[in-house]
């Protein structure tokens, strides 16, 4: 006789799947997103240098972008624990387009400035909705592992589309550029309308607005110090290699790039696996190997020490990264998962905002050695941030993960 009874464990399984349609769908879109993002990072100040006339507006349309960004993320959080997921994310997606659209028509760059600060709320919106909807997708037994295979959409095209970006420029036109990269955009917009968003349970009270997450403000309080730091490395490690008569500062964000794309699905199967010891063990390693790295470029004196500082980089950030978004999500309940989204990436982003304008005062000071080796301060504070009250204690859902 069959048993009509469903088998618990086969029903546990099946709760427990990572590699759904939606997830797929859903780190596919962010993939499209972030190599359109990356394309332009680099590629936008030439545009500034070339027909902005002026090599000090060089770094305008990143902090446009980053300024938009900042502003609106906090409301984006709060919009999709109250709205919903769907119409936010397109409608950030579509924001994000259509400035990306007028660049073909080699616009001047004020106006470029402009339709970057507009993109920055685009981006701000799409990128918290990305990783709110992957929050949702992921069963929260595999959250590290999830988010960790997640955040390689991020790392993958900061591999690849600088450089790719760079030799359409140089081989064709900036047009061709900005036709490519709005392509990515189109289509990561279509991918969104195929996912199928989780049901939340609708609360007849509405959440009200709130700038930041307390749930999730001691995670992101500790990725805001990692950011800090890195933002020295992205602002100031090409013009002091150089000075130290060292070229070639792109195998730095290769090896990082690599090592990073190598550690963070292992480390979230790890902190699956290891529940409170795992996600200790994964930060404070995680802000070791950033000290370490950082100790090696305050040295830098060959090609060796950028690839060697790259790799410790990236395992560090590899590791500490999606740890400390995983906290976040896991500290929070479901229908605030945007808030604690936006909460962990308005403090990525100020992090390096504040980090790149404060480093190079303490640069012209100190010089770059000493600025390098002084940049270990903010992880050694996130650490003790981190494990004076560790968040762990009072995660509402850490009992999930334990077998």
């Amino acid at each position: 006789m069959s048993n009509s009874v469903a088998n618990p464990e086969m029903m546990d399984e099946e709760k427990a799947r990572l590699w759904t349609r939606d997830y797929i769908l859903v780190c596919l879109s962010s993939l499209l997103l972030f190599f359109h993002f990356h394309s332009l990072v680099p590629t936008l100040p030439l545009y500034m240098e070339i027909f902005g006339g002026k090599s000090s507006a060089a770094g305008l349309p990143m902090a446009a972008l980053t300024l938009g960004a900042v502003l609106v993320r906090p409301i984006a959080g709060w919009a999709l624990d109250v709205y919903g997921r769907k119409l936010i994310f397109l409608g950030g997606l579509l924001l994000f387009l259509l400035p990306a659209i007028l660049y073909i028509w080699m616009i001047p760059a004020y106006l470029l400035i402009i339709m970057r600060f507009i993109q920055g709320i685009g981006w701000g919106i799409g990128n918290t909705a990305s990783n709110t909807v992957a929050s949702d997708i992921i069963p929260l037994k595999r959250i590290g592992e999830g988010m960790g295979i997640f955040m390689v959409t991020l790392t993958l095209p900061m591999a690849i589309s600088p450089g790719v970006s760079l030799w359409i420029v140089e081989r064709y036109s900036f047009p061709l550029l900005f036709i490519l990269s709005s392509v990515l955009i189109f289509f990561s917009l279509i991918l969104v309308f195929f996912i199928k968003f989780p049901g939340l349970e609708k609360k007849e009270i509405k959440p009200k607005f709130v700038f930041l997450d307390r749930a999730s403000a001691k995670p992101a309080l500790v990725v805001f110090m990692f950011t800090v730091s890195y933002s020295s490395v992205l602002s100031f490690l090409p013009v002091y290699a150089k000075q130290q008569g060292v070229h070639a500062t792109g195998l730095f964000f290769t090896a990082l790039a690599v090592s990073t794309l190598i550690i963070r699905p292992a480390v979230g199967i790890f902190v699956d696996k290891y529940g409170e010891k795992g996600y200790n063990l994964a930060v404070a390693l995680g802000s070791i190997a950033i000290c370490a790295a950082l100790g090696i470029l305050a040295q830098t004196a060959s090609l060796s020490h950028l690839v060697l500082g790259g790799i410790f980089y990236g395992v560090g950030f590899g590791m500490g990264q999606p740890t400390l978004l995983a906290l976040c999500i896991m500290n929070t309940l479901p229908e605030k998962r945007g808030a604690a989204n936006a909460t962990y990436w308005t403090a990525y982003d100020i992090g390096i905002a504040l980090g790149s304008i404060a480093w190079g005062i303490v640069a012209a000071a100190t010089g770059y050695r000493q600025m390098f080796y002084l940049n270990i301060l903010p992880l050694l504070v996130a650490l003790l941030v981190f494990f004076v009250k560790n968040p762990l204690k009072k995660m509402r859902m850490f009992s999930v993960l334990k077998k």
